[in-house]
């Protein structure tokens, strides 16, 4: 498959004027950032797209970026691909060239370029490679390369928001890379300004590791041919919904069976952060007040809430609808039971999730939350990247907002003396 599909490669590279897309219902442009240990997964899902193509219901964009070879910019056709011209960052093409897919002005060039050269109803940005739970996405192995201005090692979240600023809406935004579903990145994208002039409407991804194989392209782009209702809501749920199926026993997608894809309504997803905070104040004032009690009580909850990939302990996520639900459930508290079960309510209305069988027996509620397994690793935590408490709270708004970077020092403070 692989030798056939270069084989195309080298045959369809066709160019084609600018502004050759016709107003479809739906643009997908997909940051295909190969140029790392995942190149031979990125060729996979080339020929995945290739089975169905650019249709007149859906364009799809792709910049592919390989480890042994420079970027292209191509529209997918069925079968081909034909590459596309006029794509340029600070004056210089970006066809042939060892770009950094790292580089945020490559992503703002890219997501301008699929908007102004294949229209559409609707916009999906697909960015595919590596993820962390603290938003970062797209490391490139050639980052230092000569053409690349900027010293980026991967795109921040950051600059992934400045990438977008002044294109409008984005329908959904995905990431087909892993532990990207946590609430911590969700909130940020609430709070970005409207003067920026971009709206994010649905944020799709995991929680979870995402195993190489990724989303399931074909039937991706096969079901959005045939969906009646092409609304951004259901096309979002479908992708969840295609990712699980995929992975589960039986399923076509080659990877763990304990996986989820969760789709977070941006518009839905403000009010968490507050009621946290009224939530992780009782909480601190009970640690403070009865420190074994409250610790044994949060110690439990989080133990309840290791789903899945966090079941060795070394990942230090956790899911906040579990964590929530067991506190509930633990405490006798009623302030915190029926806080909690108020923020759980706030979930389950923001969030759809897809689970795997395996993650369904788990309970998983889809929405990740930081929550390092002891006071060392506050300091020393293994998140995807390097991890503090200090960046934690640089990085998400959300520790202030909700109190949760607080919280967390609280409860891994040590207990109050016996008087």
């Amino acid at each position: 498959m692989i030798a056939v599909l270069s084989m195309l490669v080298a045959a369809y590279a066709v160019p084609v004027a600018r502004g050759a897309g016709t107003n479809a219902e739906w643009t997908v442009m997909v940051y295909l950032d190969g140029d790392n240990n995942l190149d031979p997964d990125s060729l996979a899902d080339i020929s995945e797209m290739m089975e169905v193509g650019s249709t007149a219901k859906v364009n799809v964009l792709v910049l592919w970026d390989r480890f042994s070879e420079p970027a292209y910019l191509y529209q997918v056709l069925p079968g081909e691909l034909k590459l596309m011209d006029g794509l340029k960052v600070n004056g210089l093409a970006v066809n042939g060239q060892e770009i950094s897919m790292a580089d945020w002005h490559v992503l703002e060039a890219f997501v301008d370029y699929g908007k102004v050269n294949l229209p559409a109803n609707h916009y999906m940005l697909d960015l595919w490679d590596h993820g962390n739970a603290f938003g970062s996405a797209c490391w490139d192995d050639h980052a230092d390369a000569p053409w690349n201005a900027s010293t980026s090692k991967a795109v921040s979240l950051d600059q992934m928001t400045k990438a977008l600023a002044g294109s409008g809406t984005m329908d959904i935004l995905t990431y087909d890379g892993c532990t990207i579903g946590m609430v911590e990145i969700a909130h940020n994208l609430t709070l970005i300004p409207a003067s920026m002039g971009e709206q994010i409407q649905y944020l799709v991804a995991s929680e979870e590791y995402v195993p190489n194989s990724g989303y399931t392209y074909d039937h991706i782009l096969t079901e959005m041919n045939s969906m009646s209702d092409l609304s951004a809501a259901a096309v979002a749920k479908m992708l969840a919904d295609e990712y699980a199926q995929a992975y589960s026993p039986h399923g076509d997608a080659k990877g763990g069976s304990t996986v989820n894809l969760s789709v977070m309504d941006i518009s839905k997803i403000a009010p968490i952060a507050p009621a946290l905070k009224t939530l992780t104040s009782l909480l601190k004032q009970g640690l403070s007040e009865d420190f074994d009690y409250y610790h044994g009580l949060i110690s439990e909850a989080r133990g309840e809430a290791n789903l899945g990939w966090s079941l060795y302990g070394w990942d230090y996520r956790v899911d906040l609808g579990t964590f929530l639900s067991a506190l509930s459930a633990l405490s006798n508290d009623q302030a915190v039971k029926t806080l909690a079960d108020s923020i759980l309510g706030m979930i389950q209305d923001a969030v759809y999730v897809a689970n795997t069988p395996a993650m369904e027996s788990q309970g998983a509620t889809g929405l990740g939350v930081w929550f390092p397994g002891s006071s060392r690793s506050l300091g020393n935590a293994n998140t995807g990247g390097v991890g503090t408490l200090t960046r934690y709270s640089q990085v998400f708004a959300f520790s202030e907002d909700a109190g949760w970077g607080s919280f967390l020092g609280a409860y891994w403070g040590k207990a109050p003396k016996p008087k």
